[in-house]
């Protein structure tokens, strides 16, 4: 039954400790994964809404810069001041170029792709004023490149910034909404986090009180074996060894040095007791009477 008892003792431990590690490697797994929700939330804010923001903001920044670049080309009092203004006009409408093509690879929704679908027309339907005017001014024909730059070409410029505006606005939004989801992310990551603590702590003080539990019981079970075995070892009285014995009066000589009878020492040394008789070969001897007497007896008997 002990054995049993044990063996049921140490599997309860075992499942116990399972249990604790069971739920430390939970924890480790949770959090793991998501530290990799979250990294990859912090990745798309990085790669999407925050590329299409910049990338929006700098198109928007040569967009103007083309503009400025148009009122140059019409006010230029040189070919020199002609010629630079044309030429920042070009190199800023292939960084326009540039930027819109990150804002088409990294928008994120059907809403973004319109918006830069729609973006993208508004440029490119702008680039014939533009160049229109570089020509005019070029072919010395300022005051219409001034009527086309003041009438036509400033609405649509108005028309193209409103719609970057808008993108940039969408990116940010969109920015905001990954944060969200990663701070509810957080916030259940906390709260798996929080539980699961509870759960091991609470685990191990069970655990803990279990064993400590059993361990005092044993200790006690110890110490009544340990105290019934001594008790029995004290009422056991044996003998051992060889006995030096009187060859002639036959007392025993015990571990003093010290001669006794030896129904004195057997008592002494053994749970034995003794009641004295006379054997049949002491009676012949010594009651030679009785013993004829005892003898006939059981003649007559057996007779």
């Amino acid at each position: 039954m002990a054995p049993l008892t044990a063996t049921i003792r140490n599997y309860k431990l075992s499942l116990g400790f399972l249990l604790i590690i069971g739920l430390f490697l939970s924890f480790g797994l949770i959090a793991t994964r998501e530290i990799f929700v979250l990294g990859n939330f912090t990745g798309m804010i990085y790669r999407h809404p925050l590329v299409v923001s910049n990338a929006s903001l700098t198109a928007s920044l040569n967009i103007s810069k083309m503009h400025c670049s148009m009122k140059d080309v019409v006010l230029s009092s040189s070919p020199q001041r002609l010629e630079d203004a044309l030429k920042t006009g070009i190199a800023s409408e292939q960084l326009v170029y540039e930027q819109l093509d990150l804002i088409r690879d990294n928008i994120l929704g059907p809403e973004g792709e319109t918006l830069e679908k729609e973006t993208r027309q508004l440029f490119e339907d702008w680039l014939p004023i533009f160049h229109e005017i570089n020509l005019l001014a070029q072919s010395g024909e300022k005051e219409e490149a001034i009527r086309i730059t003041q009438g036509k070409g400033a609405q649509h410029v108005e028309k193209l910034e409103g719609k970057m505006r808008e993108l940039t606005l969408y990116a940010r939004k969109k920015a905001d909404s990954f944060m969200s989801l990663a701070r509810m992310r957080m916030d259940q990551v906390e709260h798996v986090v929080i539980f699961l603590t509870i759960a091991g702590v609470l685990v191990s003080a069970l655990i803990a009180l279990f064993t400590t539990s059993r361990v005092r019981q044993d200790e006690r079970m110890l110490r009544t074996e340990k105290e019934n075995l001594q008790k029995a070892l004290d009422e056991i009285k044996t003998l051992r060894g060889i006995l030096p014995v009187c060859s002639f009066c036959k007392q025993i000589r015990d571990e003093k040095g010290l001669w006794q009878k030896m129904e004195a020492y057997i008592q002494e040394h053994s749970e034995a007791d003794f009641s004295h008789g006379v054997c049949p070969d002491c009676m012949k001897k010594h009651y030679p009477e009785e013993y004829a007497e005892l003898v006939a007896d059981k003649a007559d008997q057996s007779g």
